[in-house]
């Protein structure tokens, strides 16, 4: 028995869900159905892939061996359907990745242009932290995305759409008791506030500590959320401060005490990025997609000076 691509995806999902039964409903498949593609695996290479001993399921060392192996086969071959696929253009069914922090705010702006440019593209969206998009980015699952930091890696290749400027979001009656005037707010001012964090995995989380770089474990709030909706209802409390992407800024933040203001020059900024594998690189500069997106940022973000 030769070793198939069917065995080399079952295997692959059964190493990113680490269950068997999450593993296959992934897959669309039954549960005994692709325990038995595992096990021909195992005995196809003569050694065992998945450590069954330990819950959730993990690879072996020799598993890790092949599951590299796996995701650079599966990754050629998506390359290769993607190439046959995009040839003529953006046609035909496109994954796009998307973090939580551009999602909701970017693509509303840029959905009617995609479908009014590229009547033809099937775009299928996956909304994931940056280190789940890379990972199916990596596997051959999705086609690009669209992240706010350097994915820093061979075998990518980045396009920059637009800059994110970022804004400090504090209670109205706070901000007039520390006397705070929009364009003139260091960093170290920042600095001796309750900060709100989001939740570990996100980016935004990561360059908001960056930024805000003379904060203490004494004002870094310890309870991450899940949404920048969270952080904004929590600021409109009264229970500390945080910072907000220019493209979250909308309509709704009139009806809340919040009150948004620039950082002062420099401002602080995130430069959002739409990622792609090397292998695709020819195909998105002869597509539109890109500029679509930067044009759609770049018009949310100026909508929302403040």
């Amino acid at each position: 028995m030769n070793i198939s691509l069917r065995h080399l995806q079952y295997f692959q999902t059964l190493c990113q869900y680490g269950h068997f039964g999450q593993a296959a409903n992934a897959a669309n498949v039954s549960q005994p159905a692709l325990s038995v593609k595992i096990k021909e695996l195992e005995d196809i290479l003569g050694s065992p892939l998945i450590d069954r001993t330990i819950r959730p399921y993990a690879p072996t060392p020799f598993g890790l061996d092949i599951l590299e192996h796996a995701n650079s086969i599966l990754g050629q071959v998506s390359a290769l359907e993607n190439a046959a696929r995009l040839q003529r253009g953006l046609e035909g069914r496109f994954n796009l990745g998307v973090i939580p922090t551009i999602a909701p705010y970017l693509l509303p702006a840029a959905l009617p242009l995609i479908q009014s440019q590229l009547p033809a593209l099937d775009l299928r969206i996956r909304e994931a932290t940056t280190d789940e998009l890379l990972a199916e980015l990596e596997a051959g699952k999705l086609d690009a995305c669209i992240l706010a930091t350097d994915p820093d890696n061979d075998y990518l290749i980045d396009q920059p759409l637009f800059k994110d400027r970022f804004l400090l979001a504090i209670h109205a009656d706070q901000a007039e008791a520390l006397h705070m005037q929009s364009g003139h707010i260091s960093l170290r001012d920042v600095s001796t506030l309750k900060l709100l964090l989001l939740s570990e995995g996100h980016c935004f989380r990561d360059q908001t500590i960056g930024i805000c770089r003379y904060a203490t474990t004494e004002t870094l709030n310890q309870i991450g959320a899940s949404s920048l909706q969270t952080l904004l209802g929590l600021t409109a409390g009264g229970y500390g401060v945080t910072l907000l992407p220019e493209i979250a800024v909308d309509a709704g933040l009139a009806s809340l005490p919040v009150k948004l203001l620039r950082l002062a020059a420099p401002e602080p900024d995130r430069t959002i990025r739409l990622v792609t594998k090397k292998s695709l690189m020819h195909t998105m500069e002869l597509g539109i997609l890109p500029q679509i997106l930067a044009d759609a940022g770049t018009v949310r973000c100026a909508a929302n000076i403040v």
